[in-house]
């Protein structure tokens, strides 16, 4: 008996061992769009340009709601249908408006907010009462802390469906965002007020007092604590004690300006410093001074330690080098004071 006609079986192969990715590859599986060229999606694609430009829209307005509905895996698809609906350009109106609405609810979710807002103000050119329009502005307003701009879209919407529940509820949380905003900015206001003010105050007070700066780096200048007590109208400063012999230094946070240096001395010498080797280092065996860089070449200047610092201060060859006055701590009686005085001797003898 003859053989009938044989089936004819398809070339198509399949890797067994990547399944879910060859079928991904076929369209009638594809869950996304993809982004390199398929020349089968193409094909199939090129037929739904076939037809009226409002059935082509439609279909394009319809593939993206379904894709909003599946979710976020594929929002991006549900733009993509929706921006291919309206490249289509036709004439409904109606079509137009809800591609414009949904591209902008989807945008929404994916938190471009510059997008939604652009899109809404598409679909509210074509028709002004678009509710979801109003409501879908509002929201992307909100997030973007344009809160005005954004109960200004509610109260619109509520004059179009003065019943929306959903839209009254937002708008009252617009209201109370708006007045956490105005007292977040009033407080900070009032903030940078107490700021210059103590500024001003702080610069007065170095003027009265002929304090005298040199900033080389004015963000240490900024950030030195120096305070200005308002009752007493005393300055506090930060200063370095420096001990060069050793390479060592005090950092003094708050010394009053009523304050001696043998004040600070007594407490920081109450016992000896571990790097005080031969115990020169004590309240009555040190001696004070500051260098004077007003000058071509600096000199170096000895002051009393029964001083107050803002005497010192207020010498017209002190000047402050960012913020922070620094005073050299020697002992009375040593070789390495000797040596260490006999180079600024040296600098002046040289200049003149």
């Amino acid at each position: 008996m003859a053989a009938g006609p044989q089936p004819q079986r398809s070339q198509f192969y399949m890797d067994p061992d990547n399944l879910d990715e060859e079928m991904a590859k076929v369209p009638l599986f594809m869950k996304h769009l993809p982004e390199e060229e398929n020349e089968t999606l193409a094909a199939l694609q090129s037929l739904v340009y076939d037809g009226p430009p409002e059935e082509i829209a439609e279909n394009f307005k319809n593939q993206g709601n379904d894709c909003f509905k599946e979710g976020k895996l594929k929002y991006k698809d549900a733009v993509d249908y929706y921006t291919r609906a309206l490249d289509v350009e036709c004439s409904d109106n109606k079509i137009n408006e809800a591609c414009y609405a949904n591209r902008a609810a989807v945008n929404l979710e994916l938190g471009n907010y510059g997008r939604v807002l652009r899109d809404c103000a598409k679909c509210l050119e074509l028709n002004p009462k678009h509710v979801k329009a109003l409501y879908r502005s509002a929201r992307a307003l909100f997030v973007l802390e344009r809160v005005d701009e954004a109960k200004d879209c509610c109260e619109h919407a509520l004059i179009i469906d003065p019943d929306n529940n959903v839209i009254e509820d937002f708008k009252q949380k617009i209201i109370k965002r708006k007045e956490q905003l105005e007292a977040k900015q009033k407080a900070k206001e009032e903030k940078e007020r107490k700021e210059k003010e103590e500024k001003e105050k702080l610069e007065q007070a170095f003027k009265d007092r002929n304090i005298k700066f040199e900033i080389t780096e004015p963000e240490v200048r900024e950030k030195a604590n120096i305070q200005l007590d308002p009752e007493t109208n005393t300055l506090s400063w930060p200063v370095f004690f420096l001990y060069p012999e050793y390479k060592e230094s005090d950092y003094i946070q708050s010394f009053n300006e009523t304050n001696t240096f043998l004040d600070h001395l007594e407490v920081m010498f109450e016992q000896r410093a571990p790097w005080d080797v031969r115990g020169e280092y004590t309240p009555n065996n040190v001696e004070i001074y500051f260098e004077n860089n007003q000058k071509l070449r600096p000199s170096i200047i000895k002051i009393g330690k029964k001083l107050p610092l803002g005497k010192v201060l207020s010498l017209d060859q002190y000047v402050i080098t960012n913020g922070v006055p620094n005073f050299i701590i020697l002992p009375k009686k040593s070789s390495f004071k000797d040596e260490f005085l006999k180079k600024y001797k040296k600098q002046e003898e040289d200049k003149k």
